[in-house]
């Protein structure tokens, strides 16, 4: 299994909590192995190389950082270049 993670719409209190958390559940209670971030919303989508690996030890104490530790944006919505990308990288 293979998750990636988006964040959009602009920053938002807890939002690292959020991360951190789905990382953890994913992980232990899920047995998804690779988890990755898109840097920067919906367009990071578009550019797999650009995915930020988050392993548990890589995500421990994210939520005492400020802002959103993979980035955000608004806009760059588009459900055709997002769906190639999901299936093109192999996203479950």
């Amino acid at each position: 299994m293979k998750a990636l993670i988006v964040t959009c719409g602009g920053l938002c209190p807890g939002l690292n909590n959020v991360v951190r958390e789905i990382v953890m559940c994913l992980y232990y209670c899920y047995g998804v192995n690779q988890v990755y971030g898109s840097k920067y919303g919906y367009e990071g989508v578009y550019k797999p190389e650009t995915w930020i690996p988050l392993p548990p030890e890589k995500v421990m104490e994210i939520e005492k950082k400020g802002g959103t530790w993979i980035g955000t944006s608004r806009g760059g919505f588009n459900l055709e270049k997002i769906t190639k990308a999901l299936v093109d990288n192999g996203v479950n």
